[in-house]
Parts: C-alpha cells; sequence; structure tokens
C-alpha cells in the first residue's frame, strides 16, 4: 500500500508547506521547564525519592524524547533521541535493567536501526554512589520475525535500589514507516516526568491524536526553520513540545479492552505532503480526512481493487442465485459457501495478502481476504455489498472526530435488508451471518462506500445467554441429586459450540467435570450440534453427595450448588475507566429442591430486587416453598448493555456484591414442625 511513496527518493522530491492537524483537547498550556537531567551524572541524594505509589516495584524518575526529520543519502529519515532514568525499588523489577527495543525491516532494502546507546546503572554505597557503565558483551541482536529484530542491551549491577540511566537513537527510513512513534507518556509503573519534543518541517501535514486520563502539563508549539533537502535552503517548520509530570502507573482493571484505549499517548499519522520538484510540486493525500481516507482505501488495488472484479466467481453466483430466490437467502448462501470453502489464518487485515483469486483458489487467507472475497461474491450476484472497516478490540477503539487509517486493521461486509443494517463475517465457521466475534464488537466501525459512506454501529445484537434448570432431590444424609440442565444462547452458545468442536465430548466433559470437582455425573448428553444453529444445551444426571451439612436435625446449603458467583470482579472503590464486557449478560438459574420426608423451611434467603440505574441491569434472587413443600429457587443476573462509562461503576459494582452476598446465603432445613416467625 502507498508504494509509489515508500520508494520515492529526495532526488525526485521538492517542498511547500505544511500543516499539523491537532486535537483540539490540547489547548496551549502555560511553560514548564521540567527537571534537568544530565545523562551519566547523579548526586547521591537523587536515590531518596518518595514515590506516591509506595508499591511501585520500579519508577521511572525521566523519559525524554526528541524527533526530527533528517535527510540521508536523498533519503527522508525520522530520527529520535531518547533519555531514560529508571530507579529500580524492588528486586522483581531487576529485569528492566535489560532493555528490549523492536526495529522495523523494510521491504527495500532500507531498515530501521539503533545507534549511540548509552548506559550507566548506579548504586548508593555507604553514601557514595558506584557507577558501572555498559559493555559490549551487553548487546546483542534476536531476530524476532522477518519483519521485526530485538535489539538488547543488558546494564550491569542492577539490583534493588539501583537507578538506570540509558540514552539511545532510533533511525526510521520512511521506506519503513513515515510516522513518528507513538510516544507513551504512562507506564505500568509510575512517571515522574514524561517529555516528547518533535519538529516537522512543513513539507507534511501530520494528524495527531492525544488519548488518555491523565492531564498534559505542557502543551507548546512554536514557529521554527529547519534544513531538510538538499538546496532548498532553511523552510519552515513547527516544533512542538508537551509533558506529563507525576503520571500515576496504568492499572490494568477487569472488562477493559487494550490498554492503548486508556493510557496517555500521543499518535501520528500523515495525512498528506506536498514536496518540490524538477517539474513542480509533488502532492500526495492520504486521509485529511474520512471522505479522502474513503477514496484512498477505495482506489487502492488490494483493497477496493479486490471487489472491482471477481469474475472467477461468477459460476458460483449463478448456482447460488438459482437456489434462492429472496435477498436475505441469497446473502446467507453467499455467506455460508464462504466460511465453509475458506480457512481463516487467524490473521486480522486491512488489505488483501496477493489478491482474492488466489485466496479462493488455495481455500485461506487473512480476515481481509476472506470478507472482501465475500463482498466480491455478493456483488456477482447483484447484491449491494460494501466493506466495513473496524479496529478489533486488542487494536484499541477509533476516533470518529479524526480520520487516523492506521487505527484500523479489520475488514468484514455489509449489506442492507429491508432497510437494516446486516454486518457479516465469514472467518467463523460456527458465526451466524449477522452476527459479530467477540473481537470485532469495538465501538464503530466505518462503512466505505462510493457516494454514502458513514459510521456504523458494532454493538452486538445477541446477549451472552445462559440458563441453567435443575430438579433435585435432597436426601436426609445431606446428599443432592436429579437433572441439570445448563441452555447456551448468543455468545454464549457461539463460544462453547467453538470450543465443543475443539476438544470432543469427552474432553469438554473432563473440563466440566475439572469446574465442579463435587460433581458425580451419571449421563451427559449434549445438543444440538448443527453449525448452522447458534444454540447449544448441555443435560447432565448428577448426584453431589455432601451437599448439605448436618447438626442434629437440621440440615445447611447453599441452594446455587456450583453456580454461585463468588467473587466480585470490580474490587477497587473507585474507577478509572468504563466497564467493557464486550456483549450484555443475561443469566438464568432456576432450581426445584425436594425436600426429605419430615423436613421444612427454617431459614431461607429474603428476595432480592435491585436495578442499576437508567435500566442498565437488574440482580434478582428469589426463594420460596410451592404447596408441595418444594423449594424453588431462581436467580437472574441481568446487564443491558456491554459499556458501563466510569459514573456508573459504584451502582454496578453494589450489584455485584448483593450477587455475592445472596448467592453465598444458606437455607436451613429442620426435620419436624417449624416455629412460625412474627
Amino acid at each position: 500500500m502507498f508504494s509509489s511513496f515508500f520508494g520515492y527518493r529526495l532526488s525526485m522530491l521538492i517542498a511547500v508547506c505544511s500543516l499539523l492537524f491537532f486535537s483540539e483537547t490540547l489547548a496551549q498550556k502555560v511553560a514548564h521547564e521540567g527537571p534537568t537531567v544530565k545523562f551519566g551524572t547523579i548526586k547521591a541524594d537523587q536515590f531518596a525519592v518518595s514515590p506516591s505509589d509506595s508499591s511501585a516495584e520500579a519508577i521511572v524518575l525521566y523519559d525524554y524524547g526528541e524527533a526530527r526529520f533528517d535527510n540521508n543519502s536523498n533519503d527522508l529519515w525520522i530520527v529520535c533521541e531518547y533519555h531514560v532514568r529508571i530507579q529500580i525499588r524492588k528486586k522483581s523489577a531487576s529485569d528492566r535493567g535489560t532493555i528490549e527495543l523492536p526495529i522495523r525491516r523494510g521491504k527495500s532494502g532500507q531498515h530501521e536501526f539503533i545507534s549511540d546507546f548509552d548506559g550507566y546503572t548506579y548504586n548508593l554505597t555507604d553514601g557514595n554512589v558506584m557507577i558501572s557503565r555498559l559493555t559490549n558483551a551487553g548487546h546483542f541482536t534476536e531476530k524476532a520475525s522477518d519483519q521485526f529484530w530485538v535489539e538488547k542491551y543488558t546494564l550491569p549491577n542492577v539490583r534493588e535500589g539501583s537507578i538506570i540511566d540509558y540514552k539511545y537513537t532510533v533511525h526510521t527510513p520512511f521506506g519503513v514507516s513515515y510516522n513518528p512513534r507513538t510516544w507513551r507518556f504512562q507506564q505500568e509503573i509510575p512517571v515522574n516526568w514524561s517529555e516528547y519534543r518533535i519538529t516537522i518541517p512543513d513539507y507534511f501535514y501530520y494528524k495527531m491524536l492525544m488519548t488518555g486520563y491523565v492531564q498534559i502539563a505542557v502543551n507548546e508549539q512554536k514557529k521554527t526553520t529547519t534544513n531538510l533537502l538538499a538546496g532548498q535552503g532553511a523552510v519552515s517548520a513547527t516544533s512542538y513540545r508537551f509533558a506529563m509530570e507525576n503520571v500515576p502507573a496504568f492499572r490494568d482493571e477487569a472488562y477493559i479492552t487494550t490498554e492503548d484505549d486508556y493510557l496517555s499517548r500521543i499518535d501520528f499519522e500523515l495525512a498528506s505532503y506536498q514536496l518540490p520538484g524538477t517539474v513542480g510540486i509533488h502532492t500526495q493525500n492520504f486521509s485529511v480526512g474520512w471522505d479522502a481516507m474513503d477514496k484512498t482505501l477505495l482506489d487502492d488495488a488490494d483493497f477496493g481493487g479486490q471487489i472491482k472484479r471477481a469474475g472467477f466467481m461468477r459460476e458460483t453466483a449463478k448456482t447460488l442465485l438459482a437456489q434462492h430466490t429472496d435477498t436475505l437467502a441469497r446473502v446467507k448462501a453467499a455467506y455460508e459457501f464462504i466460511r465453509q470453502s475458506i480457512k481463516w489464518n487467524d490473521e486480522a487485515g486491512l488489505w488483501s495478502q496477493g489478491g482474492i483469486k488466489r485466496v479462493f483458489e488455495n481455500k485461506k487467507g487473512n480476515a481481509a481476504d476472506i470478507n472482501l472475497l465475500l463482498i466480491a461474491l455478493l456483488r456477482e450476484m447483484d447484491i449491494d455489498a460494501n466493506p466495513v472497516i473496524l479496529s478489533t478490540r486488542s487494536h484499541g477503539r477509533i476516533n470518529e472526530s479524526y480520520a487516523l487509517l492506521k487505527k484500523f486493521n479489520y475488514v468484514i461486509g455489509h449489506v442492507s435488508i429491508g432497510g437494516q443494517d446486516m454486518l457479516l463475517d465469514a472467518t467463523d465457521p460456527y458465526l451466524p451471518p449477522g452476527m459479530l466475534p467477540v473481537h470485532c464488537l469495538n465501538g464503530t466501525g466505518r462503512l466505505v462506500h462510493p457516494t454514502a459512506p458513514r459510521f456504523i454501529s458494532l454493538l452486538p445484537k445477541e446477549r451472552d445467554t445462559d440458563m441453567y434448570m435443575g430438579s433435585f432431590t435432597i436426601s436426609e444424609d445431606g446428599e443432592i441429586a436429579g437433572t441439570f440442565k445448563h441452555s447456551y444462547g448468543g455468545y454464549s452458545a457461539w463460544s462453547v459450540r467453538k470450543q465443543f468442536a475443539k476438544d470432543g465430548k469427552t474432553k469438554f466433559l473432563e473440563e466440566v467435570q475439572k469446574k465442579r470437582p463435587v460433581w458425580q455425573i451419571g449421563k451427559a448428553d449434549f445438543s444440538p450440534l448443527d453449525p448452522a444453529k447458534n444454540v447449544f444445551s448441555a443435560d447432565y444426571t448428577i448426584t453431589i453427595p455432601e451437599a448439605c451439612s448436618k447438626a442434629g436435625e437440621r440440615l445447611y446449603f447453599k441452594p446455587m450448588l456450583t453456580e454461585a458467583h463468588g467473587i466480585n470482579p470490580f474490587k477497587e472503590a473507585e474507577r478509572l475507566y468504563p466497564v467493557d464486557l464486550g456483549v450484555p449478560i443475561d443469566e438464568v438459574f432456576s432450581a426445584t429442591y425436594t425436600l426429605p420426608a419430615g423436613f421444612q423451611v427454617e431459614e431461607m434467603p429474603k428476595t432480592v430486587s435491585m436495578m442499576l440505574p437508567e435500566e442498565g441491569g437488574r440482580f434478582l434472587y428469589q426463594v420460596s416453598v410451592n404447596a408441595n413443600n418444594q423449594l424453588q429457587v431462581v436467580s437472574r443476573i441481568l446487564l443491558r448493555r456491554s459499556v458501563y462509562h466510569t459514573g456508573e461503576y459504584g451502582p454496578l459494582r453494589e450489584l455485584f456484591s448483593r450477587i455475592v452476598a445472596k448467592h453465598a446465603e444458606q437455607i436451613v432445613l429442620k426435620r419436624g414442625t417449624v416455629a412460625e416467625k412474627n
């Protein structure tokens, strides 16, 4: 993609002005000089750091980066100098003395590389600073893949209490990447000071996006000049300086997507450039706005070019058209054909790798290959199908305000049926049409359409549904026996069907038994096994020998048996980030217990019905005794939304606290007559 720009040499290039698009959230901040940290120099009193987080295993005292653009042998490069100083507070952080730096390999012979790496370890011994310097023996290189190598540097004598100090320079040719690296102000340990500077010549128009939950301390910009192109002299440029101080450690909380959605950082993407040359101004626009980005994609041979030509599928299209008459049936038939014919290689992708015709012949491809192939087939059937690009949950959310192409990494299909959007991902043989895999459920996607592009919701239309139904008999010695049925629906059914197909009945049953070791399983049946149906049920005949504890004439037991929620996943009193469950949840437990002869219920939990604000969900727990002296228990947990914002965290946490508490309550059975309570 964009190979013409990758290979553009400066002898052909030439220059004008550019602008730097900037997030409106980055309002100018008052100047802050920041700490003065000189590489290779430290004083004894600098070891006495009082961190705000006493539990931190290490602290970043200083993290500095400064990027510029350079001309090396008529090629454009981005050069960034780094200086990092870290205090090791616990032995567990000693491995931070080994610095691993990934470098990218280009396809045209140019590669990213690191120069001028130098480092020291400082230790305070009897009030004196002992200095150990990195030696050549501490450096080695590893090949991680064809695209990435890793440079490793191991500093000597790193131990609890050490301060490590290192600097290096990364050189990135435009042939590898024309975007400066993402700068992360926040890390998994506290950061006292993080500062990033970049000077961008006015040849280039970059988009920047600041994200995160930490307030920026410094945001400065000023006009300057720089020399970049031979024979052009000084050109106008803009210098930027950003900094944050006392940045708390990123805390990995339950139910988040990927840390990059929450870490405070700044991203770059080249939108366009204008360079002077021998025949005038050379201009290239990549994605100045959403419309420009849509056009870039549709004009690209590995994206839009793939869905314009699919004559090799004409006979398949004719066959499917002859077999089905209405549009929905035809869409489902095409979807079924692709997902059963082409195997997914488990890779995401925004571009076809080698072309959809080759994928059709080889029967294997990435997500873009498969879904662009599906779109092409639907178009051959005269169905208006178009691609939707998105970012998977592990790749991070997109921001609809900024057209950043690198934020996308996945393609699915879109059709309109009866005026309703229908999204299609044919990578999974167990996924019904219109249902997306969980990794695609990430806010919004972009419908790439030649005349009517728009954002499109990726919110799930199905829930994660589990229904447990039991019919049990309690013996007077405390044994519980009976039938237990687990019915799966929606995303729960999709997940378990995949697992059952992978494991087979024997291993699947072993896993069930491992999670419920008190069960003695007499019989187990599973149905249906039809991949076309997104339902699944498991029927068990079970015995739990000592389900009840005995004390004289009384039996005590917890009616949720092995299905109780015993831990609140939301442990922290406060939360910085939204709760992202992925999909809404609907869980129902319903059981009937026939009491042993002569026993009656003496004590049982009180009914609870708790609602979340704005009908966000509810918890219902009810225990009753029917006319046949049978005990009936119902628990329902319903979370209607997949995302709960920070302000909704308190009620959500309290809901789960009540769930855990009620599920832990016991029922007391007593032999003989039970006195009525006032």
